[in-house]
């Protein structure tokens, strides 16, 4: 499914169409980069469209060169916060109780106790301003 997704927190110099089209096979097919801002036109975050399996879970953030890169993804209504997947919540996830204790472990081991260490959020929605 081609879907619109931003990455916050990207350095300008990154903000060129090769970088941009390395970063989005990150996450799935690239589709294409927002003209606007393959034109440097827009300061706070990248813009690009990116063909996902929606089966698999969305990834939060990714790490390049010691970054982390912040994924938000547009449209998108309904995101389970429990196992990360498109289709359902958490209030009725099946398969995210067993995934989510393993993602637990795995998320104390590498940044420690921290409960906001979840890779599945809110913030995983582009929130749009009134």
């Amino acid at each position: 499914m081609p879907i619109w997704v931003r990455l916050s927190k990207l350095p300008m110099e990154w903000m060129v169409s090769d970088l941009l089209w390395s970063i989005g096979g990150m996450l799935g097919r690239m589709c294409k980069v927002d003209p606007i801002t393959e034109n440097q036109a827009r300061g706070r975050f990248a813009r690009i469209c990116v063909e996902i399996d929606i089966t698999k879970p969305l990834l939060g953030s990714l790490s390049i060169e010691d970054r982390s890169i912040r994924v938000e993804y547009e449209s998108l209504g309904l995101i389970c916060f429990k196992c990360g997947r498109f289709g359902h919540c958490k209030e009725n996830c099946r398969d995210g109780i067993v995934e989510t204790v393993q993602e637990e472990v795995m998320c104390d081991n590498q940044i420690g106790t921290d409960k906001e260490a979840s890779p599945f959020g809110p913030w995983l929605l582009v929130s749009y301003g009134k």
